[in-house]
């Protein structure tokens, strides 16, 4: 997977037009507020439809502007693909090959990617929230089946939540059986995504962590030791006089433990980011022994929190994977980079190539 030409109209800050064609390895250098974050921002809405630093998308358009527009370039294997998403204050509009779509994970389908910057360390600070979101990326792209499951349990928890706000105790309970279904779909789904992925990501932290043991442990959203099922019978007293369903996948968590303890109290900051450094590589090597493609790697700020040792392990990490990168820095020997990566220089919204 790679994204070669990249289009901006009315985008925050960045400088509308065509942007110069991109390489497999890219950084892009520039001074604080120059437009750095906001490019990789761009290639982020494009692909999810949703921003890695506004909870809206309306606060992305740049503010003399009603609206803006992205339109990519994209090669996968043997096939091209033009992508575009345009929104203005009346509604989001999503193309592909030139035809509209409704839905949205067919962009992440097109262009899938994944992103680390200076908040990355909130997958394990935040709540539950965030991971969930992360386990839903993550095994949509790795098992073909995930999006109908986990959709249609989301429909049948929308309409049981209905019967429950309703105090229609029967028809919610009617609502069980496909739940449950659709639910532990879902959970075997996330569950064999996170034990693929812990002995990928060993290998990444073992020098890096200095010999920390990390552990994935995925918390189903029910006590572990009842079925789905009775899990349900047991909770629907209290489910009605709250008026929600109180189990099941969507309060589900991802626990990530370092030497038996939550990551987050243990690790330094510098070392969460190589955590979720090497939980994104470890992703990205799970999609390739699929077959699925090349993640596109988005790093905002490699610099920030890591040595020179450490963003030098970073970067001949990332770029074994063989995935496309874009990398961001203040300045050139922020990023110890080979002949073959793509240099460009941002400053006031404006992208231009440098010539080495």
């Amino acid at each position: 997977m790679a994204l070669e030409r990249l289009t901006i109209g009315g985008f925050r800050n960045l400088r509308d037009g065509l942007l110069p064609v991109f390489g497999r390895v890219n950084a892009i250098i520039g001074p604080n507020a120059s437009g750095k974050t906001s490019l990789l921002e761009a290639i982020h809405v494009l692909a999810r439809a949703r921003s890695f630093r506004a909870a809206r998308l309306d606060s992305v358009t740049c503010q003399s502007r009603d609206g803006f527009r992205l339109v990519a370039e994209v090669a996968a294997g043997g096939s091209r693909h033009r992508l575009g998403l345009e929104r203005d204050r009346r509604r989001l509009r999503v193309r592909v090959d030139g035809q509209d779509v409704r839905v949205l994970s067919e962009l992440a389908r097109h262009l899938p990617v994944q992103v680390v910057n200076t908040e990355s360390q909130r997958l394990l600070q935040d709540g539950p929230g965030l991971r969930r979101q992360f386990l839903n990326w993550t095994t949509f792209h790795v098992e073909h089946r995930y999006r109908e499951a986990w959709k249609r349990f989301e429909r049948v928890l929308r309409q049981r939540n209905a019967a429950i706000r309703g105090g229609e105790r029967r028809l919610a309970l009617a609502w069980n059986g496909e739940l449950i279904n659709a639910g532990e779909q879902v959970t075997a789904m996330r569950s064999r995504l996170l034990q693929d992925l812990e002995p990928l990501l060993e290998p990444f932290l073992k020098d890096w962590l200095g010999g920390v043991t990390v552990a994935l442990r995925y918390r189903r959203g029910w006590a572990k030791d009842v079925s789905y099922g009775e899990a349900l019978r047991r909770s629907q007293e209290t489910e009605m006089e709250r008026g929600f369903t109180l189990v099941g996948p969507h309060r589900a968590d991802l626990a990530i433990k370092a030497n038996g303890v939550p990551a987050q109290e243990w690790l330094s900051r510098g070392q969460q980011k190589i955590l979720v450094i090497g939980l994104m590589l470890a992703v990205t090597n799970r999609l390739q022994q699929l077959g699925g493609g090349d993640p596109i790697l988005l790093v905002d700020d490699l610099a920030s929190e890591l040595d020179a040792e450490r963003r030098l392990q970073v970067v001949e990490a990332l770029l074994s994977t063989g995935a496309q990168v874009f990398l961001t820095a203040a300045a050139q020997e922020e990023l110890p980079l080979g002949a073959d990566a793509r240099w460009f220089h941002v400053e006031h919204g404006e992208l231009r190539e440098m010539v080495q």
